[in-house]
């Protein structure tokens, strides 16, 4: 076992993602397992890395490569979509699956899946068209990728946060329903 990395396999989610079903599929992986970056409309492009499946055996690959030169990861100026983590994780997972191909449906996005012209944060380019306001049957996750944060929406089936934040965000979704 590595010292640093233990000898377990890991599910990485970030913490602007709502787990809303059932993710015991997600750990069932062999290989890398990463996100399409949901801006790109599905192109296997650079991916995003907002939901990872990383088994043990490919962790000390990842860790390896990153400790040639750590600086140099950190400064990488990347422009998006090869930027941040996901540019180096990318570069070096390039044969990496991907969830929408093997798990289609059940990680989503709330800006290209759920929202409508009258939610909090919708948005026309991300929205591919099928999105009706609710949460699609079968989905095991709700990935919130930038503005709005899930805890900022008030919608049912985003964990409770905060009573202010709860208040702000019903107040800002009833003015969008004005319109």
């Amino acid at each position: 076992m590595h010292p640093v990395l233990g000898n377990e396999d890991i599910l990485y989610i970030d913490i602007d993602s709502v787990v809303v079903g059932d993710i015991t599929p997600l750990t069932t992986m062999k290989k890398i397992t990463l996100l399409n970056d949901f801006s790109q409309h599905g192109a296997s492009v650079a991916p995003a890395t907002g939901i990872m499946f990383i088994p043990a055996p490919a962790k000390k690959n990842v860790w390896d490569e990153f400790m040639k030169n750590p600086e140099k990861e950190i400064n990488a100026i990347r422009t998006p979509p090869y930027h941040g983590d996901q540019g180096f994780i990318g570069r070096i997972c390039q044969d990496a699956e991907r969830w929408q191909n093997i798990l289609p449906g059940r990680i989503i996005s709330y800006k290209a899946n759920i929202a409508t012209p009258k939610m909090i944060g919708f948005n026309p380019e991300l929205y591919d068209g099928t999105g009706n306001g609710k949460l699609p049957d079968g989905v095991s996750i709700v990935c919130f990728h930038g503005s709005p944060r899930p805890w900022n929406t008030a919608l049912p089936w985003v964990p409770y946060f905060s009573l202010k934040n709860t208040i702000q965000s019903k107040v800002k979704q009833y003015k969008l329903s004005l319109r």
